[in-house]
């Protein structure tokens, strides 16, 4: 699964809020645009996400659209995420990343912030910080695995829906023989990104290390439920289930493997 747009409609919908007639409007208009129509990256979920802050906040859906949209259109190619947005007289207000205040909907300037102002303002978009600490945490696994576990869980404290950086962090985590603490991570996991196939499947691989066999017996068959196509899975569930004494179960799940893996 491609790390740039790990969620696909539904978890997007759980993790959002918002309805599928408000999210399918978004995508009309050009606000976030999912790969394939269907899987939205970790910056379409954080805009997704202030968009419902805004709804909550009682901003018409047209006017969050609007606003939306055109602060989208106004902005330079990753500018995005320096865009702070928040409801304000039932309509939106922006403040860039120079420090403007501007009506989201007619683009005019406004009067600057104050300080309690500014306190109340919301991100539109952070997860390029998140993204940043995930970069870094990959390049340093080979050379400083702790400074690579803090990134990743700097990344994780920004965006608790990076399921990279659950993956990668459990198994830095199994490496170092901290299997049981790769398996409550997991378990956190599973909270944000249960539609994930590979967290079930390193959560499987952790469960088999600190010997809770049928647990990881569930584990992998939940991968696969999502997964078919996932060999390795296939692979440890087969050989898995040999040692469970189902030899019936064990045959399937090699064959499957085989027939992937030529």
């Amino acid at each position: 699964m491609g790390l740039d747009a790990p969620y696909p409609l539904r978890q997007a919908l759980r993790l959002t809020g918002l309805t599928q007639r408000f999210l399918d409007r978004l995508v009309e208009q050009g606000v976030v645009a999912p790969r394939d129509g269907q899987r939205f990256s970790h910056q379409d979920v954080v805009v997704l996400r202030t968009a419902k802050a805004l709804r909550d906040a009682g901003v018409p859906p047209r006017k969050v659209v609007q606003a939306l949209r055109r602060v989208k259109d106004s902005l330079a190619p990753g500018a995005l995420s320096g865009v702070r947005l928040r409801a304000h007289a039932g309509g939106v207000e922006a403040r860039t990343p120079d420090r403007q205040r501007i009506d989201a909907h007619t683009g005019q300037a406004l009067l600057p912030f104050d300080d309690d102002e500014a306190a109340a303002v919301r991100p539109l978009a952070d997860e390029p910080a998140a993204g940043e600490w995930l970069r870094q945490a990959q390049a340093l696994e080979a050379s400083d695995s702790a400074a690579a576990e803090d990134a990743y869980r700097r990344a994780l404290a920004l965006d608790p829906c990076c399921s990279a950086a659950y993956i990668n962090l459990g198994a830095l985590l199994c490496e170092a023989r901290r299997c049981e603490e790769a398996v409550a991570l997991y378990e956190q996991a599973l909270d944000h990104c249960e539609a994930t196939p590979l967290v079930h499947f390193n959560r499987a691989t952790a469960l088999e290390d600190v010997g809770r066999p049928h647990q990881a017996v569930a584990a992998y068959e939940r991968a696969l439920a999502l997964d078919p196509r996932l060999a390795d899975a296939h692979y440890n569930l087969g050989v898995l289930l040999e040692q469970l004494g189902d030899h019936q179960g064990s045959l399937r799940h090699l064959n499957a493997y085989r027939r992937q893996r030529p």
